[in-house]
């Protein structure tokens, strides 16, 4: 009885010792208790899943991959060299522009790392997917493929939504300043002007017609604010009915030009949707870089004063005279 039993007992931890998934050539083994299952749950993925030996050779490739790159059951083969695979998604036109040989040599020189690694590829289709490479220690490799399109774009959205303001659509305060702290700190001493406008006479629009109207004038404004803008140029809401332009590698004179140009813009009619044309005037403080200040700090307050010295004043529009070099800060307005 106890020999029996003893002879049971080792019938069963024979068992237990052996795999319940193993290697059959390629791909997985399809045991009757495991087998099937792993493979269905990796074809249930939404994410594509490939399965590479030492000599990167096709072992497996889940549906998920299939749907992905728009291929039949057939498609694509275990047997089959991932040169080729890419070769195979190139000729279907999801990689145009792109040589399958060279983007084969990039994946070598990631895969060289043994480190796992995510590259980005965008297809021809405007799809965007991510790819990670995942090396394994018996020299082989995993791919994993995930559509990033609807991430990254939601991702975009989000980068955009906190850098710019909502209303208008132009860059908050927070990048205007990022900007402005990169063009003042400039070392080939190009420089920089900054601008800081205020409108006159925007709250009693707001006040007298509603929010609705107002929005729509200062949308108005943002869109005259960008006219002519060049590539390194920046116009920013910061906040209420204050805006901000940083003009780059721009002159004093140029400067000047271009505020009284913008002033005459700024105060032309708006149309509003109340029926008649609304005007409204502007106060522009100017302050460059380097004849006002080297720091965009500096810079900030030197124009913010300008402008609230116009305001004062009453006039549409000043800048200081220190805008020719070695001559001392006087407000000069002009109407």
């Amino acid at each position: 009885m106890t020999a029996r039993a003893g002879r049971g007992s080792t019938r069963l931890e024979r068992r237990e010792r052996e795999p319940i998934v193993g290697p059959r050539g390629y791909g997985f083994r399809r045991d009757r208790r495991l087998g099937d299952r792993i493979v269905r749950a990796l074809d249930s993925l939404p994410h594509g899943f490939c399965l590479f030996d030492a000599g990167d050779c096709l072992l497996f490739a889940n549906d998920g991959y299939r749907r992905m790159f728009g291929q039949t059951a057939g498609q694509p083969r275990p047997g089959l060299h991932a040169r080729a695979l890419i070769a195979l998604n190139a000729a279907q036109g999801l990689k145009a522009e792109r040589d399958p040989a060279q983007i084969w040599a990039e994946r070598q020189l990631v895969l060289a790392g043994r480190e796992p690694a995510t590259v980005l590829q965008t297809l021809s289709d405007g799809r965007q997917i991510a790819l990670t490479l995942q090396p394994q220690t018996d020299g082989g490799w995993v791919a994993l493929y995930e559509d990033a399109t609807e991430r990254r774009r939601a991702e975009a959205l989000l980068r955009h939504m906190a850098h710019h303001d909502s209303l208008t659509g132009l860059p908050n305060r927070y990048l205007f300043e990022a900007r402005l702290d990169r063009a003042a700190a400039e070392p080939d001493g190009r420089g920089c002007a900054l601008l800081c406008i205020d409108l006159d006479g925007f709250k009693p629009v707001n006040d007298l017609y509603g929010h609705a109207a107002g929005d729509a004038l200062l949308r108005q404004m943002a869109e005259r604010l960008q006219d002519g803008l060049g590539d390194r140029d920046t116009a920013a809401r910061l906040g209420g009915d204050e805006f901000a332009l940083l003009l780059a590698d721009a002159s004093a004179e140029a400067v000047l030009d271009r505020a009284q140009s913008l002033h005459r813009r700024l105060t032309e009619p708006y149309a509003i949707g109340v029926g008649r044309p609304v005007l409204v005037g502007a106060a522009i403080g100017i302050a460059c870089a380097p004849p006002h200040a080297s720091e965009a700090r500096t810079l900030v307050e030197r124009a913010d004063a300008a402008m609230y010295q116009a305001k004062r004043l009453g006039h549409p529009c000043l800048w200081s005279d220190a805008l020719r070099p070695g001559r001392a800060p006087a407000a000069e307005a002009v109407s």
